[in-house]
């Protein structure tokens, strides 16, 4: 590792709600006797997010639904640099136990107020204030651009028939281990070729029928600019996980009408292919927004 390296890693406020009061889950490591969220060090080819999911489950034994990312630690471990990102998640199902025990031998479930007791260092102690000042119960809404097309230039036929090329084709073979995270309840998506074919792996392994929608496409938007806005209100409701495919200039377009004026963090002007804008909602109201790398192929 050179000096300038820093480790990367990943974590969650991982929720639930008992009897009306929010509780969250800190996890023991015997090998530090500390008391800690669950987090863990991005393994190579994995993305942050996923990791996030990933030690959610190793350390505590549930499922996870992932809301927004919340926060960033930075701090030296063992005189080295490290970054942990915190997303807030909803506990799912039920635990089955820690996988290691050697890592992780007790979980236990406190209010926020006595969780920021009782762990032991200050920086999950910040990133615990951060998620109790933002709130719980988010619903994603996933805006994605399809995958990398063949270029208009090499396509002979209508640019609606316009299929994936072969990077396209692996970068939507990788989508559903990216948004499986989020408890995806419906997937809607353009009826172009390209972003049929996009979200096509990711609907079956969800075994989601998905929606064929001629709004969210660019002939549609050429006629109609009011139209995919109103297809994806109608989508802002509580518990509707949905995923959105579609295309530039719509999506960015779409992200800034339904923000409205809000100053979120950097919001790109366009998404690049596999690319993904996630709004966070409550009570129909755009709370948060994330952006979602595409896929590594």
């Amino acid at each position: 590792m050179s000096e300038t390296e820093v480790i990367q890693g990943a974590g969650v406020v991982l929720w639930r709600v008992t009897k009306k009061t929010t509780e969250i889950a800190l996890v023991h490591r015997p090998k530090y006797d500390d008391w800690s969220l669950p987090k863990g060090k991005v393994e190579q080819g994995e993305t942050h997010l996923a990791c996030a999911a990933r030690e959610a489950m190793e350390e505590t034994g549930f499922e996870p639904v992932l809301g927004p990312e919340i926060g960033i630690a930075k701090y030296l471990a063992e005189g080295t640099p490290k970054e942990v990102r915190y997303w807030s998640a909803k506990a799912t199902g039920k635990s089955i136990g820690p996988r290691d025990t050697h890592e992780v031998d007790q979980v236990i479930w406190l209010s926020v107020s006595d969780a920021k007791k009782k762990v032991s260092v200050d920086d999950d102690r910040e990133i615990i204030k951060f998620f109790e000042s933002f709130g719980i119960n988010t619903t994603p809404i996933v805006l994605l651009r399809h995958a990398k097309a063949l270029k208009r230039e090499e396509w002979e036929g209508d640019d609606g028939d316009r299929p994936l090329d072969n990077k396209g084709q692996r970068q939507a073979k990788r989508m559903h281990s990216i948004y499986q995270n989020y408890g995806i309840t419906e997937i809607h998506t353009s009826d172009a070729q390209r972003c049929i074919e996009t979200i096509d792996p990711m609907a079956k392994s969800m075994k989601l029928v998905p929606i064929f929608s001629r709004d969210l496409s660019e002939y549609r938007y050429e006629k109609d600019k009011e139209a995919p806005l109103d297809y994806v209100w109608s989508l802002l409701k509580p518990d509707l996980n949905a995923v959105v495919c579609s295309h530039n200039p719509i999506l960015p377009n779409l992200v800034k009408k339904l923000i409205g004026k809000k100053n979120f963090k950097k919001i790109e002007v366009e998404l690049q292919p596999g690319e993904a804008f996630i709004l966070h909602h409550r009570d129909g109201e755009v709370v948060a927004v994330d952006w979602i790398e595409a896929p590594a192929v």
